[in-house]
């Protein structure tokens, strides 16, 4: 969906769709769908890995690691987990825009199909975000390696909840930018 030329290239489009990322990010953690609380050692599993996927898909790199950006950043400020830090809670948003931008693009090409393109990078995406996140927890020693099975439910929904959204929401995109250029 990203186009062919340089995706690096900062234009007017890449910072307008950031900002709608962006800004997509802050409005589901303003409103409360930011963080649905479930039942295990986090406490709460999240939804603003979605628009940073589609960020990535629709926009490109860029677009996506501002609106991982900008998830970081909330989770920086939010007491229950400011305490991470930066690292912990920075780079793993960074580092989950890029893998799903990838795979994506990777997929799209070989594939030419946006069903399955997207739900790997949906997949892919929730799943780099969670192994990231927690790995470096463990090895910045901010949780024991023990909270790993813990952990592993609100991962594999995560998973599967982008596997699921992210396709449908591609394809919809896909589908009226198609007939806006007819």
């Amino acid at each position: 969906m990203t186009r062919t030329a340089n995706p690096w290239t900062v234009d007017t489009r890449t910072i307008v769709l950031a900002a709608i990322f962006g800004a997509m990010v802050i409005a589901l953690q303003v409103v409360g769908l930011g963080s649905i609380p479930v039942p295990n050692v986090s406490g709460a599993m999240t939804t603003l890995l979605i628009p940073v996927i589609l960020g990535a898909i629709i926009g490109g790199p860029l677009v996506g690691m501002f609106a991982g950006l900008i998830m970081g950043v909330i989770y920086l400020i939010l007491p229950a987990t400011a305490a991470f830090g930066p690292i912990t809670l920075i780079v793993p948003r960074l580092v989950f825009a890029l893998v799903a931008w990838a795979v994506y693009g990777a997929l799209r090409g070989s594939t030419n199909n946006a069903v399955i393109s997207g739900a790997a990078a949906g997949a892919a995406g929730a799943l780099t975000n969670t192994v990231t996140a927690v790995g470096i927890a463990v090895l910045l020693g901010q949780v024991p390696v023990e909270v790993i099975p813990a952990i592993l439910p609100q991962a594999l929904i995560e998973l599967v909840g982008c596997a699921v959204i992210v396709p449908i929401i591609v394809v919809a995109v896909e589908t009226s930018l198609r007939a806006r250029a007819r």
